[in-house]
């Protein structure tokens, strides 16, 4: 199970559109620990030579030989390619991982202006944040209650429903505290605990009821990786499939077919005790090329680093920790490996104070790389919600009507600008629900290709136009980067509705493509919806930060002389063709258009920098969450409430 838990989460990290549900195998971890550590606290309490002191170095030295080579090597490469203010924050990521609070100081990082996850390179120490404190604890309560004569399942059910009641009640209204906060994930490990129990305790499962418990736990489990979603209110009442899963497969015991068969064959097993370095190593690895790259890390360097993940975890397992176990004086062991950790600790603070610098020299570039992923959807007060099994977004205002914004992530990143405005003004605004999917237009029949890639957009898109329909919808706002997908070299949209299948960039699908958005904006507008057509904002390579600057994170790097704003009549002239058809199927449909140039541009000149030459834009398409907050005000038109219209100006600001 171990090596089920930790190929999931790499896979998950790794193709986190692919095998959206692999994190999970965290939740599977802690029930693994809690209930491996729990058999051996309490056989040892029953034979009478259990030790508090023993129990914490054989955690040290369980622990902290993989973890410390781990944290130097993160050190060291981000020594090498770091910016400033990126290895400070490493220095503070490595003291908290090595004074195992990881998860109290991502928790108290995570908000609205929080950096991308998957710029972390510790982020996944987090969850052996959570371990750790519960191991502070469940010792001492399971010696307590043994040498006291207390009945521990008593006990142990009072702790389980305090904090799954404490998870149940924080998941909606502080998700991130639900997710990091060890008292709302102690019942997954105290679920292992209670497994561990009733092996000791209550072994007097029949065959019937072994052979049903092993294939209940892999249909919960299998379950747990289908259904749930990373945009889920999570770990709440979602995080029981896994663990209850875990928790029967555990109590199967290792003779059922399952078990023994899948379980407990020999290349399950090897992965399994590779499983703790396999874990540690593969997210510093996947989040530097992350770092390294400013976008989706090319694939073949994703495979790479998949398969030096294993050869380092295995390294890692033959050449430090067998060793050190085979090291019969524990104490030394133990106190050496503490002192390095407590080294590695004082050094992180260094670092995270600034007397300790980094290598690269940037020349004052750094604008240009911070520029690099800044990215907010969904932003903090986006709840997730599901319609037709698709998870959608909404934040309430003071109305029970709604806008709903359909489309991709060139819709998704006016995010924090709809949140920005009604988080101003509540009562001047409908509710939203952001109906998108990354990636897919927001046309009918029109399916982003290769499918494996995209799987969920056509099911996406419908169910985005069916709660588009619903009666509570006063308006609803389309858009798209109309200019990629339309454009004569994008081959990678097919267009099928059952009689007929082409591939873009037909004329036939083009067309046909065209008709369909036509035809689904006429029936929204005959429902009573008040439609918004958005055209696609000033979008190109100028806009790309990563055009901004000479060099590499490997050497230095260096501000161009010059940077160029974008011509708008270039621009407009481009595209010409594909805006002119979408005005006018908007215009045959009964939708309003709005052309964003005429906010986000002056004259003839579509900036790319800010006032202080700061990039707008992420990327070549989608803009910062500053500069979204700040400048897309031609939709809050789009979301007044009825008794509103007539308090927003709706000229475009210069």
């Amino acid at each position: 199970m171990r090596t089920v838990a930790v190929v999931a989460v790499i896979l998950h990290h790794a193709w986190p559109n692919w095998f959206v549900g692999g994190f999970i195998g965290v939740d599977i971890f802690f029930v693994i620990s809690g209930f491996l550590i729990s058999s051996i606290i309490l056989s040892q309490l029953n034979a009478g030579r259990f030790s508090i002191i023993e129990f914490y170095v054989r955690r040290v030295r369980r622990i902290f030989p993989a973890l410390v080579l781990v944290l130097i090597c993160t050190l060291l490469f981000g020594w090498v390619v770091l910016l400033h203010d990126e290895f400070r924050q490493v220095g503070k990521h490595i003291a908290a991982g090595g004074s195992f609070v990881s998860n109290l100081v991502f928790w108290s990082e995570s908000g609205y202006f929080d950096n991308s996850s998957t710029s972390k390179p510790l982020l996944h120490l987090w969850s052996l944040g959570v371990e750790e404190q519960f191991y502070l604890l469940w010792p001492l309560i399971l010696w307590l209650a043994t040498s006291r004569r207390w009945h521990l399942p008593f006990i142990l059910a009072i702790i389980f429903c305090l904090s799954m009641g404490i998870n149940i009640m924080t998941v909606e209204t502080n998700p991130s505290a639900a997710f990091y906060s060890p008292v709302t994930r102690f019942w997954e490990l105290l679920s292992g605990g209670a497994a561990a129990y009733l092996h000791l305790y209550r072994p007097t499962w029949g065959k019937s009821a072994r052979q049903f418990s092993s294939i209940a736990g892999t249909l919960l489990l299998a379950a747990g990786f289908i259904i749930i979603k990373p945009e889920d209110l999570f770990p709440g009442w979602w995080a029981a499939l896994p663990v209850a899963g875990v928790f029967l497969l555990i109590m199967a015991g290792p003779a059922q077919t399952i078990n023994r068969y899948l379980l407990s064959n020999k290349v399950m097993v090897g992965i399994g005790l590779i499983s703790y370095p396999l874990y540690l190593w593969h997210w510093p690895l996947l989040s530097y090329s992350h770092i390294i790259y400013g976008e989706k890390t090319p694939l073949s360097i994703k495979i790479s680093l998949i398969v030096a993940t294993f050869i380092l975890a295995y390294a890692t397992y033959r050449l430090l920790e067998m060793p050190l176990r085979r090291n019969h004086d524990d104490t030394r062991v133990a106190k050496r490996l503490t002192i390095a950790m407590a080294s590695l600790v004082v050094i992180g603070l260094f670092m995270a104070n600034g007397n300790l610098r980094e290598r690269i020299d940037v020349h004052g570039a750094e604008i240009y790389l911070q520029a690099l992923n800044d990215s907010a959807f969904p932003g903090p007060t986006l709840t997730p919600i599901r319609h037709q099994d698709i998870v959608f977004h909404k934040m309430n205002s003071q109305s029970e009507q709604l806008t709903v914004f359909l489309g991709d992530s060139t819709v998704q990143q006016y995010g924090p600008r709809i949140e920005f405005a009604i988080a101003s003004e509540p009562t001047r605004f409908n509710s939203v629900i952001f109906a998108t999917a990354a990636g897919c237009p927001p046309i009918l029949h029109t399916i982003r290709m290769p499918r494996f890639k995209f799987p969920l957009c056509p099911a996406a898109i419908k169910a985005a136009y069916d709660l588009a329909s619903g009666a509570n919808v006063d308006s609803v706002v389309i858009g798209a980067a109309w200019y990629g997908y339309f454009n004569p070299s994008f081959s990678e949209l097919l267009f099928d509705d059952g009689k007929s299948s082409q591939t873009f960039p037909s004329e036939y699908a083009m067309e046909s493509s065209y008709n369909s958005l036509r035809d689904s904006m006429t029936q929204l507008v005959k429902k009573g919806k008040k439609v918004y057509l958005i055209l696609q904002p000033p979008s190109g390579p100028l806009f790309d930060p990563r055009t901004m600057y000479s060099g590499s994170r490997f050497r230095d790097i260096r501000p161009l002389p010059v940077i160029k704003d974008l011509a708008r009549d270039a621009f407009m002239n481009e595209h010409m063709k594909v805006r002119d058809k979408l005005k006018r199927i908007a215009e045959q449909s009964g939708a309003i258009t709005i052309e964003p140039l005429d906010y986000l541009c002056t004259g003839n000149v579509c900036p790319v920098t800010d006032s202080a030459g700061m990039p707008l834009y992420t990327d070549s398409v989608h803009m910062r969450p500053a500069y979204s907050r700040s400048k897309v005000t031609y939709l809050d038109q789009t979301m007044l409430r009825h008794t509103a219209v007539a308090a927003l100006p709706l000229r475009p600001e210069r």
